[in-house]
């Protein structure tokens, strides 16, 4: 039943029934369509088909839940707005300006649409296109695969994320960690829990009995024991393999074995003999054959505490015990064990993945919280959140019977100090998701059963495991090829890369749109000549301003705040604060140029050649110093992205020929510049190189102080 609970054992099934309220893991008495039988035999009637079964509530689950919109898809809806409305209202005003102050209707309303092009950065889907499509395909170097463009970038965003436990935090896959002997069961020392790769003689011995109670088929034997194909029961075939690998002759011991009676629900154990040795070796459930076993009182209470305490560090638990006889070994039914001789126990145990604790520190120096979710027990829970390095507390786990009584409002306010939840419903995740983004959180989840994948969908960004099931593959954004959990810091490294090579791509865009706004609209109101032709501004907008743009998705600097919780905001208080300081005074000095040279009695023509020139090449200029936002100019590399050199080149060129090219100049309605005027442009793009890093300086004062002095005390 993994697919629907994550359990990673088969569950045995009785015809006992059950209450009404109980949940789909305690359904014992259920057969669910789409799972497995791995052995036996019986009857069952139908009792729901196509999508009343389990896996079509979950169909359907999937197909009701609403996908949430990204944080970037938010902002540019929101900006789309913002620009629409603001250019519309700006244009109308300089139409009728211009119209009133008896410019022909015609020029106007080309000279208005020029504007509303210069307005609207046309560069910005493409930019934000490449933004995603270079970390998607950086995210896929480092083993994940993106499935959603625009989810991508959510994975930098996001505040929350949601783990199963089966599967994800584990290996989904019970192994043998630990034979221990009765002596050492009943001994008051505290068992060691740590894994261990050898097993003393004693144990093997120990071993050796289990293998002659298992009932496998090797199909590769002559292959290192790690790499055996073998079919049977999960735990037996997991016996075989371990004690293979202890240099244990798994086929000898079998050859001398017959099972007897293999494993029942009604008896809870198996039992095999040992011919040679007169032997018969029962496996199975330890509070069964303790019961059967002739060990004393205090030994009785002694072992069962010490599996009760084993069972609380998440171990899965066998006893083994022995009967020596002279009877025929055949014909001693299960029924009639007893005085049993108990020589010990195996524990199996599903190991949490070699890179989640490490991976798990890494995500939460992100800033990012990380909580659990899992059908499995509370125990079972507590215990892997103990493996995993976290110290639960009183109030930070919620069992799923918990959770549905209470009301979202409730839930609501206790969700923020749950670390655990256990026993849960996909209904209960897919309902923990939405509380969590109604409380203004980003939410990504992982999973890889059929359970997890309404809650997949509902995510701000869905995470599955390679190995988990196609349909959790199916509605997830990112899968992780590799099923290494640290893929999905690679992810959020990316994700948070991308973020600020956005957020640098809207401040640079932005920051200029401004400028053909105020010098047209500054212009009319001075009653000044136009600055600027509309295939002037056309130019300068496609030909010059998107080169940039388009180059910062190639950034690669890691000058991202790892502790940050920005709760997936693309326009913070830095992007709106440089935007506006930037490009309100750049667009005013620029109309204060334009008016300076034609109050010192500047050719109109050349005038409006030295303000091209100007306002082409400074847009260029400082794509260098918005690079980075947070850091001084001397701070950081200037020329190692190559495709913004090569597009601030390619601009320059562009304007370059536009000057002096015969016959650019007059489709453009320009006059090559003497050198005195190159001077002029020079120290313009310098000063507005200036102008950019003193509204970083203002915004990160402190910062700039100590990134000041460190540079001048190591030059």
């Amino acid at each position: 039943e993994s697919i629907l609970t994550g359990e990673s054992l088969p569950v045995a099934k009785e015809t006992d029934s059950v209450s009404e309220a109980a949940i789909l893991t305690d359904r014992k008495n259920m057969i669910f369509g789409g799972t497995l039988v791995t052995e036996g035999s019986g009857h069952a009637i139908v009792t729901a088909t196509g999508s009343l079964t389990e896996i079509g509530k979950l169909a359907r689950l999937v197909g009701e839940t609403r996908q949430e919109r990204t944080p970037l898809q938010k902002a540019v809806s929101l900006l789309a707005w913002i620009i629409a409305v603001s250019v519309s209202v700006l244009v109308t005003g300089i139409f009728a300006l211009g119209v009133s102050r008896g410019e022909p209707v015609f020029d106007m309303l080309v000279v208005s649409i020029a504007v509303v092009v210069g307005a609207i950065p046309e560069a910005l889907p493409v930019g934000l296109t490449a933004v995603l499509a270079v970390g998607i395909q950086r995210i896929a170097r480092r083993k994940g695969i993106v499935r959603n463009l625009v989810a991508s970038e959510t994975l930098g965003s996001t505040t929350v994320i949601m783990v199963d436990k089966t599967g994800t935090l584990t290996e989904a896959k019970m192994k043998l960690t630990d034979a221990v002997l009765t002596n050492e069961l009943i001994s008051s020392e505290p068992y060691d829990y740590a894994p261990r790769q050898d097993f003393s003689t004693e144990q093997k011995d120990l071993l050796r009995l289990a293998v002659l109670n298992t009932d496998v088929v090797i199909e590769n034997p002559s292959e290192d024991p790690q790499n055996w194909q073998i079919s049977g029961r999960a735990l037996e075939s997991n016996i075989v393999r371990v004690a293979g690998s202890q240099g244990i002759n798994v086929f000898e011991n079998q050859d001398r074995s017959r099972m007897v009676s293999p494993f029942s629900s009604t008896y809870k154990f198996s039992v095999a003999k040992d011919a040679k040795n007169k032997l018969l070796v029962v496996m199975g459930a330890p509070d069964v054959l303790l019961k059967k076993s002739s060990v004393g009182k205090d030994e009785y209470i002694a072992i069962l505490n010490r599996i009760e305490e084993m069972s609380g560090h998440g171990r899965r638990v066998l006893g083994l015990a022995v009967l020596h006889t002279d009877a025929d070994l055949d014909s001693v039914g299960p029924e009639a064990l007893e005085g049993l001789t108990f020589v010990g126990i195996l524990g199996f145990h599903d190991p949490v993945r070699g890179d989640v604790v490490e991976t798990l520190a890494k995500i939460e120096h992100y800033g990012v919280s990380v909580i659990m979710a899992t059908g499995d027990l509370k125990g079972t829970a507590l215990a892997v959140a103990k493996e995993i390095g976290w110290d639960i507390k009183e109030g930070e786990v919620l069992t799923g019977e918990e959770l549905r009584q209470l009301d979202d409002e409730a839930l609501s306010k206790v969700l923020p100090w749950v670390r655990v939840f256990a026993r849960v419903l996909p209904e209960d995740k897919l309902r923990i998701a939405k509380l969590h983004q109604k409380r203004g959180e980003v939410v990504a989840m992982t999973g890889d059963g059929v359970n997890d994948a309404p809650s997949l969908k509902a995510a701000n960004i869905g995470i599955a495991v390679g190995s988990g099931s196609d349909v959790a593959k199916g509605v997830a954004d990112l899968v992780l090829l590799n099923d290494h959990f640290s893929t999905i810091v690679a992810a959020i490294e990316e994700g948070r890369r991308m973020l600020v090579n956005i957020r640098k791509i809207f401040v640079y865009l932005m920051s200029n749109s401004l400028d053909e706004v105020v010098l047209v609209g500054g212009s009319l109101l001075a009653g000044l000549a136009l600055p600027l032709s509309a295939i002037q501004i056309i130019w300068v907008n496609l030909f010059t301003g998107s080169l940039p743009a388009i180059a910062f998705a190639f950034d690669q600097d890691g000058h991202f705040k790892s502790a940050e919780k920005g709760k997936g905001v693309i326009i913070d208080k830095e992007v709106k604060f440089l935007t506006l300081g930037i490009g309100v005074l750049s667009s005013v000095l620029l109309f204060v140029l334009y008016w300076l040279l034609l109050y010192f009695s500047v050719e109109l023509s050349l005038a409006r050649s030295v303000l091209f020139a100007c306002f082409a090449s400074y847009i260029l200029l400082i794509a260098f110093s918005i690079r980075n936002l947070s850091q001084p100019l001397f701070s950081y590399p200037i020329f190692d992205n190559k495709v913004l050199v090569s597009g601030v080149a390619a601009g320059l060129v562009l304007l370059a020929a536009t000057l002096y090219v015969p016959i650019l100049q007059n489709f453009f309605g320009i006059i090559a510049l003497p050198p005195v005027w190159l001077l002029l442009v020079g120290g313009w793009m310098v000063f507005n190189v200036a102008l950019v890093e003193g509204a970083k300086w203002i915004f990160y004062r402190p910062s700039f102080k100590k990134l000041s002095s460190e540079f001048l005390r190591q030059s």
